[in-house]
């Protein structure tokens, strides 16, 4: 009887944290927000810097800011950066804390072009995305290159 009481509520907590991962990360940011604001406010809530590649020094002056979470940016105009997180529950190894294969790996992309972003400044979050296992894009979407950029589908 325990052991179907413990699994019961393993399973419960797997199907919540299921159901409200996704809905909370698409409130978790917000487009226009800065990416300066925007990486504070996620450290708050437990994410940590994991970029998927070291970014060079003209990344670095294309971003216009030193956060450890950037991996890449773009040449020309505009300029569009990568920035990329862990899940506040998430090891190095890609397991959580109870054992159980799983990661959170927060892409958030900025633009610092006003045209392309409704009058945003430099540095401005446009669009994030999980590519874990739960997946889901928010914010900005551009289907082809040469479209411009709308709100995502497909969440």
């Amino acid at each position: 009887m325990f052991v179907v009481a413990r699994l019961m509520a393993a399973l419960f907590a797997a199907y919540a944290v299921s159901g409200s991962v996704r809905a909370d990360l698409g409130s978790l940011l917000r487009v226009g927000q800065p990416i300066v604001e925007a990486d504070r406010h996620l450290r708050a809530k437990g994410w940590r810097p994991a970029p998927q590649r070291r970014p060079d020094a003209l990344d670095r002056e294309r971003a216009g800011n030193t956060l450890a979470s950037l991996s890449a940016c773009s040449g020309g105009a505009p300029v569009y950066c990568r920035y990329d997180y862990r899940g506040p529950n998430d090891r190095r190894d890609g397991t959580g804390s109870d054992g159980t294969a799983r990661q959170s790996q927060l892409v958030v992309i900025t633009s610092d072009t006003a045209t392309e972003v409704q009058g945003m400044a430099k540095a401005k979050v446009v669009r994030w995305s999980n590519e874990g296992p739960q997946g889901g894009r928010w914010g900005l979407c551009q289907q082809e290159a040469d479209q411009p950029l709308l709100p995502c589908e497909g969440r």
